[in-house]
């Protein structure tokens, strides 16, 4: 058999071969032949049939396609006998089965949901007459021929769950030509199960041709006996269509998870003032010695809490920098720590390679070489670092700072030698002085930081904007193209995709060239591919939340505070930049991000957390939970938070998500906020006292949204808001009035207008 996969440089187009199957996979063709008990569901799908059977151990849900093949779909597994089954209540569009095995009762709940996206889901609990732990368990879908033959079949998998992602697979199955599938488990019908044995679903769900699915993990604790426990809630979304190109896969993708997107659970929605923490982190950051340090009488940043073991770095200098000068542009008023860190930037270049430096050139490392990580040297440099560092110089520029502008371009020279260099196909670390590969590739066959070329490209049309030299453009498109051909393994560093897919998104509208927008597109879905779409509750878990959260890089094991921040603005940005052009998949998930990281964004300061549930020992400097900084990582239920460490420059998610998503106008007396993107707004002054404010809200009108309208005074004016799309309506009525604001729940993708009086 061959499975088409990506884990080569030619991610696209380069075929692996595997002869190896783990043992539920031999004779499975013999015993489903013989499989008795086998009868026709009475659910009617638009293509193919669905019939469902018994073998020895196994109660199956087959899906027969109109052509060929077969998907064997195991829904229970009991290791010692299923011994029957009978069909319970039955709608037009969902069926119950009582399965009777040695372990217990089963129930099967087959469903087709409702929906313009075909899906077939179907849901597993057990009461356990006896308690046990799991062991071994097979997966839950396999792929075969006409003939029930699991070894002939051929397929393309694009991508599946990693770590905590959610859990899912999606792929194509070629020979025999039936079509293409995207397997969802939903992970937080799991959350029972986790709580009761103490184990996790990160990485339950994976592909191992002609094996798909989801497998129980093993366990120490048992299910007890008695109780109900879901075993399983699995999606498929099946198509008869297989993707031509990554494009065409990147388009299905975003498709199918659109619907199933809106049949999963989620949590409640509690409103968390994020301008009240924004002042106070900002305070932190200027104010407390465990934030930073003085340096030939220059202040910096330490990248941790009481880390200064190791120089500053200028990436963390920027990352605090950046979006406080649009905090203070937004917020109407100067923050002093923006000039202190202005001043500590040219001491980071390095006039001898002209170029920005990573680490303090005059910084020294307190750790002997044989204890340090593999970053801690003053030659070698990450490859997104420097660009990262390039990128921010450039924002900082384009809000009028000239010494970052000459920063800049000071710096260009250097790395765009060093692009033609590496051909912009960007290793992990180089020496930075020889441009010599201290590492290339990330793992074995997975190449180098692939998304960097976008980064590249990100970089040179910023350079492009300020000069309009062709030069620049030029470079900014031979990066681009280096991004083809990736698919889902495009990304290597969360932040770095999304950006990577907003300037695709600006390079389209430079050039007219489509490609560039396609390229977009499998950027966001990278992304969308690696969040987490589940809601864990077990352990820690129950104290805090990470629904809807994404990892920094595409194998870490929890969230991050910076990278999340950085992610939220990039993704508002996006939809105001490519506007009406944004997909409806697309913009209700990037909608959905925004709201669940205001509300879930709180659990990274460490006093929003039982103290329990915080590592007291983190790899950097010291965790104090009384500082208003956020920890870097975020994990799942049973770690605790913090075990990187306090993380000083995750600091800019406090006044990120103040300044993105709390509007003020001068002049106005009401802030408006919204945890959707608001990515059109206009005002008017009617009067001294009166005027308005039109906002056009992101999302989708499936999905619901809060807007809070805040006094920017003691308190606040006499205020209504209405749907100015519809002439008729009268104004909407709030959820939650106080004298200080009015709250209303609102559907995504309105035109509103907010009227005031004082």
């Amino acid at each position: 058999m061959e499975t088409k996969s990506y884990n080569s440089p030619t991610y696209w187009q380069s075929f692996t071969k595997t002869d190896e199957t783990s043992q539920w996979v031999a004779g499975l063709d013999e015993q489903l032949k013989h499989a008795t008990h086998r009868t026709k569901l009475p659910l009617q799908l638009k293509k193919g049939q669905l019939t469902v059977c018994l073998t020895d151990t196994s109660f199956w849900l087959i899906y027969s396609f109109d052509t060929a093949g077969h998907l064997a779909i195991r829904t229970c597994f009991d290791p010692q006998s299923i011994k029957g089954y009978t069909v319970g209540k039955s709608t037009k569009n969902k069926v119950n089965y009582q399965v009777e095995g040695a372990l217990g009762q089963f129930t099967v709940t087959i469903e087709l949901p409702e929906g313009e996206t075909p899906l077939l889901r179907y849901t597993t609990t057990l009461v356990a007459g006896q308690p046990f732990t799991i062991q071994a368990f097979p997966r839950d879908v396999y792929v075969l021929d006409k003939d029930y033959k699991p070894t002939t079949t051929q397929g393309m998998v694009y991508v599946t769950q990693s770590g905590p992602t959610s859990g899912l697979a999606y792929l194509s199955v070629t020979k025999p030509r039936e079509g293409s599938l995207l397997y969802f488990q939903n992970l937080t019908a799991l959350n029972d199960f986790c709580q009761t044995t103490q184990t996790d679903p990160s990485g339950t769900v994976s592909v191992k041709w002609p094996e798909i699915g989801f497998a129980l993990p093993t366990t120490e604790k048992p299910l007890p006996a008695g109780k109900e426990i879901t075993l399983s809630d699995a999606f498929l979304f099946i198509s008869d269509l297989i993707p031509e190109s990554e494009f065409d896969a990147a388009d299905q993708f975003l498709k199918a998870m659109a619907g199933i997107y809106p049949l999963l659970p989620k949590p409640e929605i509690q409103y968390y003032h994020w301008p009240k923490a924004a002042e106070q982190t900002i305070e932190a950051l200027a104010e407390s010695a465990n934030c930073g340090r003085m340096i030939q009488k220059k202040y910096y940043l330490n990248a941790y809490v009481d880390a200064v073991k190791k120089p500053p770095e200028s990436m963390v200098q920027l990352a605090i920098l950046v979006p406080l000068w649009e905090y203070q542009r937004w917020a109407e008023q100067a923050v002093p720590l923006v000039e202190s860190l202005q001043q500590n930037l040219p001491s980071f270049y390095n006039a001898k390679q002209q170029t920005f430096m990573r680490w303090l050139p005059a910084g020294t490392f307190a750790e002997d070489k044989e204890s340090r990580s593999e970053e801690q040297d003053p030659l070698k440099i990450d490859s997104w670092y420097l660009l990262h560092t390039l990128m921010n110089l450039g924002r900082l520029a384009d809000q009028g700072n000239m010494q970052a502008k000459d920063l800049l371009f000071n710096s260009l020279e250097f790395v765009i030698k060093a692009a033609h260099h590496f051909a912009y196909d960007w290793p992990v670390f180089y020496n930075i002085r020889t441009l010599e590969v201290v590492k290339a590739e990330t793992d074995s066959g997975k190449g180098g930081e692939l998304d960097v070329a976008g980064l590249y490209t990100h970089v040179m049309i910023q350079a492009y904007e300020f000069t309009k030299e062709q030069r620049y453009l030029d470079e900014a498109i031979v990066s681009a193209e280096r991004l083809r051909g990736k698919g889902f393994e495009l990304l290597y560093q969360s932040n770095i995709t999304i950006m990577s897919a907003l300037t695709l998104a600006k390079l389209w509208k430079i050039t007219e060239n489509r490609l560039y927008f396609d390229l977009s597109r499998l950027g966001v879905a990278n992304v969308i591919a690696r969040l987490w779409i589940w809601d864990c509750r077990f352990g820690f878990g129950q104290q805090r939340n990470t629904f809807m959260g994404v990892a920094p890089l595409r194998d870490a094991p929890y969230l991050a505070a910076y990278e999340e921040g950085e992610i939220v603005a990039t993704m508002i940005n996006y939809i105001k930049e490519v506007g009406r052009d944004v997909p409806d998949s697309i913009r209700m998930f990037f909608s959905e991000y925004t709201k669940y990281l205001l509300h879930r964004g709180r659990y990274y300061f460490p006093s929003e957390l039982a103290a329990d549930s915080v590592c007291q020992s983190p790899k950097e400097g010291r965790i104090l939970v009384d500082l208003p900084i956020p920890l870097e990582d975020m994990p799942t239920g049973w770690k605790q938070a913090g075990a990187v460490g306090q993380e000083v420059y995750g600091g800019a998610l406090a006044y990120i998500l103040a300044t993105y998503t709390y509007k003020r106008f001068e002049n106005v007396p009401v802030i408006i906020y919204c945890n959707y993107p608001i990515y059109q707004s206009e005002y008017q002054l009617t009067g001294k006292n009166s005027g308005y404010v039109i906002l056009r809200l992101s999302g989708t009108a499936d999905y619901t949204c809060c807007i809070r309208l805040l006094a920017k005074g003691r308190q606040l004016p006499s205020v209504q808001l209405l749907d100015e799309d519809d002439t008729t309506s009268e104004p909407l009525n709030p959820i939650e009035t106080d004298k200080h604001y009015q709250e209303y729940k609102v559907r995504g993708n309105l035109r509103l207008r907010v009227e005031w009086t004082n």
